[in-house]
């Protein structure tokens, strides 16, 4: 068993290929490029599934490896989480090869009878590359789709998975590549966007309006800073995530969920901007904890606000004038795929990590 710790950036075809030769910058420690076949399975009542874990089996060349990822931490595009690899001899699920983890894995029911519920299968283009502070990142980029029975979906992700050093040193590796619009970071692993298509996991637009009223009430009765930010963050990146997913199209139907959709993003980054010194406060809080910060996270943080606000205040305008709720979503979806709003989460998964 082992913690897999990557950073997921899902990017457009352009800009992965402009990606792949700001790879090339670094020292290359080993490449290669292979196809891999991917089937999930799981119960008939989903009992992976509800438990947050995810039951694979992988095949690379001749070789079947069948791997059960437990749940772990998601923060932002961060994904942290326990994993345990069995060689198979064939692509047959084995249950029974994961008795030596006994130990440390969750006891499964003893009459656990799985099933094949989606494929995930893609070209994978892998570097081991290191930093300069001396850490090995592996980048994985993979392209291919999801299938389940008729319907599909494309992969095209991009992974950076830490091998060698700490969270901050593959954080301040991201950070320091020269990113280009089309990309952001993704909090969906590729088994749950797998359940999704297979079990037509359509998302239901939350409330924003009622998360955001509890937002602003646990501000009121939490006294730990950082962990307002994280709430803050949290709530960020979810309303990026469904409004990615959910698409321009379903908001341009309805003008008042247009203007809702992009009031969301207003509140978020008006009570940035209401709070000049909640970043400073921040970082005085984990300087009292021993633990340093970079002073260039908080001028960029609050560059990022007064940009990503002025941004929302003029598509709000333009909204109004023209009452295009296709063109303002548009827009809307397009800045959150801005390279610079990859740097603000990194930024912001800087300041909320423990």
């Amino acid at each position: 068993m082992s913690d897999e710790i990557e950073l997921k950036l899902a990017v457009s075809p352009q800009a992965a290929d402009i990606l792949v030769q700001e790879i090339a910058r670094y020292p290359i420690l080993a490449q290669k490029k292979t196809f891999l076949a991917n089937c999930y399975y799981d119960s008939a009542d989903c009992y992976f599934a509800h438990q947050k874990m995810g039951l694979r089996v992988r095949r690379e060349n001749d070789r079947f490896t069948m791997t059960l990822k437990t749940n772990g931490n998601v923060l932002g595009g961060l994904h942290i989480r326990p994993e345990y690899n069995v060689e198979l001899e064939s692509d047959a699920p084995d249950l029974s090869k994961l008795s030596i983890f006994n130990e440390t894995l969750p006891k499964l029911p003893a009459d656990l009878q799985v099933q094949p519920v989606f494929n995930t299968d893609f070209e994978r283009h892998i570097w081991l590359l290191e930093g300069e502070n001396r850490e090995q990142i592996e980048v994985a980029l993979d392209r291919g789709e999801i299938k389940s029975g008729e319907k599909t979906e494309i992969i095209s992700e991009l992974e950076f998975e830490l091998k060698q050093g700490n969270v901050a040193d593959l954080l301040s590796f991201v950070a320091g590549l020269n990113l280009t619009d089309g990309v952001r970071l993704s909090a969906l692993s590729k088994a749950k966007r797998g359940y999704q298509l297979a079990y037509n996991q359509s998302r239901k637009p939350v409330d924003w309006l009622d998360k955001w009223r509890d937002i602003l009430k646990s501000e009121e009765n939490h006294g730990n800073l950082t962990a307002q930010l994280k709430a803050l963050f949290h709530h960020e990146q979810q309303l990026v995530e469904e409004t990615v997913a959910l698409k321009a199209d379903y908001f341009a139907r309805n003008f008042l969920t247009s203007v809702e959709r992009i009031g969301a993003f207003f509140n978020l980054y008006h009570h940035y901007i209401e709070q000049p010194n909640l970043l400073g406060r921040i970082v005085n809080e984990k300087l009292a904890q021993g633990k340093n910060v970079d002073d260039s996270v908080i001028s960029e943080l609050t560059e990022s606000n007064n940009y990503l606000f002025n941004q929302i205040r003029d598509l709000i305008r333009l909204h109004s004038e023209t009452k295009d709720n296709l063109l303002a979503l548009t827009k809307l979806i397009a800045l959150l795929h801005e390279a610079g709003y990859v740097r603000r989460m990194l930024n912001l998964i800087r300041l909320t990590m423990e």
